[in-house]
């Protein structure tokens, strides 16, 4: 199914389910032909690229708003694998010109009007058999300044603001994971980064205080804090 060339604008496809007047309304589904020896078919959606000038069409993947329920939710999964690896899910956004920037990628849920925000949640995968999966955070390399990593807590109106809490894993066998602060060293000119841990200041009671502290295991095998 091919729309026709215009002189200005060529002409766009649409596909739409049907209205459903007293139940739900119809739905789409793209599926890709299955492969009964070897692979299924690949499914694509894109838009074209640019010609000589203007910039490639956008485009949106969104659920539709709700009046008098929850809207409906988006879910982007690959399948399981019963015999390998399951498949990766990459997001990326595209490299840029010699004259231009990196696309920004953001990822936001959606505000509570009487209820909480939505929360955001990163887990990475358990394994029955080796190690689980890691989670890393890196800022991108920079020709002057590299970038930086803010982690900071939820404002408070009129409570408390957010915590921030980092902890290592359990070992349920063995020893719990270590937790490493430092700044990276020098280069070859230069200092190593310095280091503040501090609590904020107050302007109508006590600051926050400060704890070093460390669980006490068995006196026979007490060691040293350094």
């Amino acid at each position: 199914m091919t729309a026709g060339q215009g002189a200005t604008l060529g002409g766009g496809v649409t596909v739409t389910g049907g209205v459903g007047v007293s139940s739900t309304g119809g739905g789409i589904t793209v599926v890709s032909g299955v492969g009964t020896a070897t692979s299924s078919g690949a499914v694509s959606v894109k838009s074209a690229n640019a010609g000589t000038s203007g910039v490639s069409g956008s485009m949106t993947l969104a659920t539709g708003t709700s009046s008098a329920g929850v809207s409906g939710a988006f879910t982007m999964d690959t399948g399981t694998a019963t015999g390998g690896n399951s498949g990766s899910v990459a997001v990326t956004t595209g490299g840029a010109s010699t004259s231009g920037t990196g696309g920004a990628f953001t990822v936001a849920v959606g505000d509570g009007d009487t209820g909480t925000g939505g929360d955001i949640g990163m887990t990475a995968g358990k394994s029955s058999a080796a190690a689980g999966g890691a989670v890393g955070v890196t800022a991108g390399q920079g020709a002057t300044l590299g970038g930086g990593v803010t982690v900071t807590g939820g404002v408070g109106v009129s409570s408390t603001g957010g915590g921030i809490t980092v902890v290592s894993g359990v070992g349920t066998a063995t020893s719990s994971g270590a937790v490493s602060v430092k700044s990276a060293n020098a280069g070859t000119s230069g200092v190593s980064g310095s280091m503040t841990l501090a609590t904020g200041t107050s302007s109508a009671g006590v600051s926050g205080a400060s704890r070093w502290t460390r669980a006490l295991p068995p006196a026979a095998t007490r060691g040293v804090l350094l």
